[in-house]
């Protein structure tokens, strides 16, 4: 019997949305077809934004714009942040991280930034919340048209910063709900595990930001676009700063991992100690018990000895008063609860 082989799978086409910021009409969204690029005015922008499966679709979804050559297709599959420059063109790729309270873990969707004459193109495989927001265009007047296609590029680096600030923002609040139950009287787990989730994550995230760290400096170098305008200059040289502030923003995630982990063993030690304290208190309490009934069995002739029941149920009474009234002491100066 003859087996046919099955057909290789084709690939979903690349889903192309192109929003045309006009600051002499309204923003709206425009079909590939009527997008001219050469025709663009000068208060108009158009963003391109292509959701791709494959790297090698990049180039075809760009090609009725008469966008070519550009190296966006190699520069998808590079694992770090990575740019260039080419005639009138420059790009980068850069990692939008995503917090995942479930699993106490960042994941990261790479995309790439082209800039051109007015035109700006974002490359992602994977759904971006950052770019979806934007491309929302909640204001049709925003009157985005006016700026500069650099402009509005830094805008977007500087809104990809705010995301990690974001994900700083969750994961302290994960770790700030860790500290609330590490506090919790009568500590039953360890919580290592947690703690141990949560500084791989941190490390995780640190190295998604550290891959951009060639991206941004080049952005505050003089020999980047060295016809640039000075306002765009300032721009990217703000975005630049504000990449180091959140370089300390993650770096200061990780010490307070280290504080929590502090916490945790402080706690752990005050369990330890509570748990010997009260250790101490049952045994010193026996060991009183134990004084008692062996004074009573001494080999010697007394009086207690000739009462029978009555003396055994008395020693035993007072053996319970003494029991309780320990106990009693032990409650008001906070030994046992």
């Amino acid at each position: 019997m003859k087996h046919e082989t099955p057909p290789a799978e084709i690939p979903d086409s690349p889903k192309v949305r192109i929003l045309l910021f006009d600051a002499d009409g309204e923003d709206r969204t425009v079909p590939e077809s009527e997008l001219v690029l050469a025709n663009l005015s000068p208060n108009q922008l158009a963003w391109i934004d292509i959701r791709v499966h494959d790297a090698s679709q990049i180039n075809d979804a760009l090609r009725p714009f008469g966008i070519e050559g550009l190296p966006l297709a190699s520069l998808m599959e590079h694992r770090n942040g990575a740019w260039f420059t080419q005639r009138d063109w420059f790009g980068a790729r850069a990692i939008a991280p995503t917090w995942e309270d479930e699993h106490e873990t960042f994941s990261g969707a790479a995309w790439l930034l082209a800039v051109g004459p007015n035109v700006v193109v974002t490359v992602h495989r994977r759904r971006i919340g950052f770019l979806e927001e934007r491309f929302a265009n909640e204001d049709p007047e925003s009157r985005i048209g006016k700026i500069s296609a650099d402009s509005f590029a830094a805008a977007l680096l500087d809104r990809l910063l705010t995301t990690y600030f974001d994900a700083v923002d969750a994961f302290e609040a994960r770790l700030d709900r860790l500290e609330v139950e590490i506090l919790e009287p009568g500590l039953r787990h360890t919580h290592l595990p947690s703690l141990r989730r949560l500084r791989r994550a941190v490390s995780i995230l640190r190295r998604q930001l550290s891959a951009h760290r060639d991206v941004f400096d080049t952005f505050s170098r003089p020999d980047f676009q060295p016809d640039q305008d000075e306002k765009v200059e300032a721009q990217f040289r703000s975005v630049s700063k504000r990449y180091e502030r959140v370089v300390d923003a993650v770096e200061n995630a990780r010490d307070l991992v280290v504080g929590s982990y502090e916490l945790l063993s402080t706690r752990l030690s005050q369990r330890t100690n509570e748990s010997m304290r009260l250790l101490t208190f049952v045994t010193v309490l026996l060991g009183s018990l134990a004084v008692i009934a062996g004074m009573l069995g001494m080999n010697f002739r007394a009086g207690i000895f000739d009462t029978g029941s009555e003396g055994f149920w008395t020693a035993v009474g007072l053996m319970a008063v003494l029991v309780l009234a320990a106990l009693l002491l032990a409650r008001l100066r906070g030994w046992w609860k």
